[in-house]
């Protein structure tokens, strides 16, 4: 775990923290904003759309937040 561990969580949570907003982000967006590249951002856009905390469009190489979870993020920081 250690380094690589918490460095992926901050990753994801900025990710997130950008996906709140509810609109849709470019992977190329996302990874020049946290500095991660495609592939991680990939992966890590994957795992969200897996739990249905994001929808990917993958035509576009986009994600968005799902509103049920846009929800839920904005109570647990309120």
């Amino acid at each position: 775990m250690g380094r690589d561990h918490t460095l992926m969580e901050s990753k994801i949570a900025m990710i997130l923290e950008i996906l709140s907003d509810g609109k849709w982000h470019g992977i190329e967006e996302l990874q020049q904003r946290i500095e991660l590249d495609e592939y991680k951002v990939q992966e890590i856009a994957t795992f969200l759309n897996k739990y249905d905390f994001a929808t990917i469009d993958g035509a576009n190489k986009k994600v968005k937040i799902n509103r049920d979870f846009q929800r839920f993020l904005a109570q647990t920081t309120t």
